[in-house]
């Protein structure tokens, strides 16, 4: 028998392209080109991709993993996008201890990232995410908030920024953080149900950091792991959020969302 790969790295993606530093790229490669060069761990990459998926990508992802020696699957699935059914089908395909959910529009920036992630992941914590900056190298994840709204904190600042007394610059625990990147024990991701399907697009990771919470788990936030998110300002401020979004995490959780006890009142 075979030892499990510490970490089964899921991927939704549909294999788009975009201009990055001014060069075109595709981004699910480029992804898991910088992941295979800087985890710092043994991983498997599992890609969840609908039938629109360019075949030309898929063969460059096998080849990609196959000349680094790492596991890979691509595992089809059909319907609309849903980013929730996408991760949960991928972590029924995984063998490895733990799940990092992974978007396919990031680049690492740091050795090792992942070998940190790892080390967050100590017993009783549920979830840890990474510091994502934007292209310009501002920020765009330092965890989120739930304080007064729904959001990631510090959003925008100074990719250096450390907040008052270095908060930002410190392991800590968080309300939640972002599956763009999102490190999970596969145990756990079964045992609070997954993610919700209800939520396709938008705020499932705050329901799957709630759901981690209620359930006696923690989450952490850890600076030490640094990558960029491609991930356009306008839809990380809210661009593209539905409605019933909106009403059924409000609804799931108003009391808990009001409740946020972990995001600093000045960061």
């Amino acid at each position: 028998m075979t030892t499990p790969p510490a970490v089964s790295v899921i991927i939704p993606t549909i294999g788009a392209g975009g201009d990055v530093f001014g060069a075109r790229r595709v981004f699910v490669v480029e992804a898991v080109r910088s992941l295979l060069a800087t985890a710092g761990v043994p991983v498997e990459v599992i890609a969840v991709t609908g039938p629109s998926m360019p075949e030309d990508v898929a063969t460059t992802l096998g080849a990609t993993t196959t000349e680094a020696g790492v596991p890979y699957r691509r595992v089809l699935i059909d319907g609309p996008f849903n980013f929730s059914a996408s991760v949960n089908l991928g972590a029924a395909n995984a063998d490895g201890t733990h799940l990092l959910l992974l978007n396919d529009d990031v680049e690492a920036l740091n050795e090792g990232w992942l070998a940190v992630m790892c080390e967050a992941l100590e017993p009783g914590v549920g979830a840890v995410g990474a510091k994502l900056l934007f292209e310009d190298g501002t920020l765009q994840h330092a965890g989120h908030t739930y304080r007064t709204a729904l959001d990631h904190i510090a959003f925008g600042q100074p990719g250096d920024t450390t907040g008052r007394t270095g908060i930002l610059a410190r392991r800590r625990d968080v309300a939640g953080v972002t599956a763009a990147c999102m490190l999970t024990p596969a145990d756990v991701f079964e045992a609070v149900g997954g993610m919700c399907t209800h939520l396709p697009g938008n705020y499932n990771d705050v329901d799957y950091c709630l759901k981690l919470r209620f359930a006696g788990w923690s989450v952490v936030y850890e600076p030490g792991a640094v990558l960029y998110h491609f991930e356009s300002r306008s839809r990380a401020e809210g661009g593209g959020v539905g409605t019933d979004e909106v009403e059924f995490i409000r609804g799931r959780w108003a009391t808990r969302l009001a409740g946020d006890e972990f995001t600093p009142l000045v960061p």
